[in-house]
């Protein structure tokens, strides 16, 4: 009998973190704190990131973003690999995040909303990156993406304006780190407009309300999912779901370790 995926207390359904990825493609995980002080579904303390990450990587290879932008497209792993992604462009990801990263040697894409990117607030959910900051970034093998200029609902918007904020911050991306980088989208709120607007060669990602396909099949709606903030409980169990799900279904229907 094929396991039940592990449920997670509070959250509703269409936000269950239980469902990973296509058998054989990336496990792809997003987050948008790693503070102390943040209350939210996708920020975790430093120590519970570390932790987090920790679990991951004993069933998965970190993916190394570098192979998002291959020619032909993505290179697809021959064994379990994540890849490790940050939403919005909050400072924190480069405060508490990037040296666990780099210990535990993990390089992430960076989904930044291009026209935040130098505010600063006291308050960590207002408190972006600068664009010298992603510079360092890059320069250490991460990657910058586009995330929209100022984080709207593409769903819910004009199209018009859709598309205003999704091509220019592919063009703000490109600008400052090239073509390739600004093949690299994640959609806010995971909300995916009925047409995307955007240009067929961009690789985008949405969220648990994406569904899990091949990304050849729908390289505009690249699903990803999370360590929910708050219940580590279930952490060990995601994993085992997830690489069990990645090997894809098994003619005796056990999970396999």
């Amino acid at each position: 009998m094929t396991p039940r995926p592990p449920v997670v207390p509070g959250v509703p359904a269409e936000h269950q973190p239980a469902l990973g990825s296509a058998p054989r493609w990336p496990l792809v995980l997003y987050f948008h704190h790693v503070h102390p002080d943040v209350r939210h579904y996708t920020a975790l303390s430093p120590d519970a990131f570390e932790r987090g990450l920790e679990q991951v990587l004993e069933r998965f290879d970190p993916y190394d973003p570098a192979d998002l932008l291959a020619d032909g497209g993505p290179r697809r792993p021959d064994r379990p690999t994540v890849l490790v992604t940050f939403d919005d462009g909050y400072r924190d990801n480069t405060t508490h995040a990037r040296d666990i990263l780099d210990r535990l040697g993990v390089r992430a894409v960076f989904f930044a909303c291009t026209g935040l990117l130098g505010r600063r607030s006291p308050r960590p959910r207002e408190d972006h990156l600068t664009y010298e900051e992603c510079d360092e970034l890059a320069r250490e093998g991460h990657l910058i993406g586009a995330h929209t200029r100022t984080h709207p609902h593409l769903d819910r918007i004009p199209p018009a304006e859709a598309r205003t904020q999704s091509l220019g911050s592919l063009d703000d991306i490109r600008e400052r780190y090239g073509p390739g980088p600004a093949r690299l989208f994640a959609y806010p709120y995971g909300g995916v407009p009925d047409e995307p607007p955007l240009p067929d060669d961009v690789l985008a990602f949405g969220t648990v309300r994406s569904p899990a396909t091949p990304w050849t099949a729908d390289q505009l709606r690249i699903r990803r999912t999370y360590l929910p903030s708050g219940a580590a409980g279930t952490w060990a169990g995601l994993v085992r779901h997830w690489r069990t799900g990645w090997d894809g279904p098994t003619a005796s229907g056990r999970e396999e370790r």
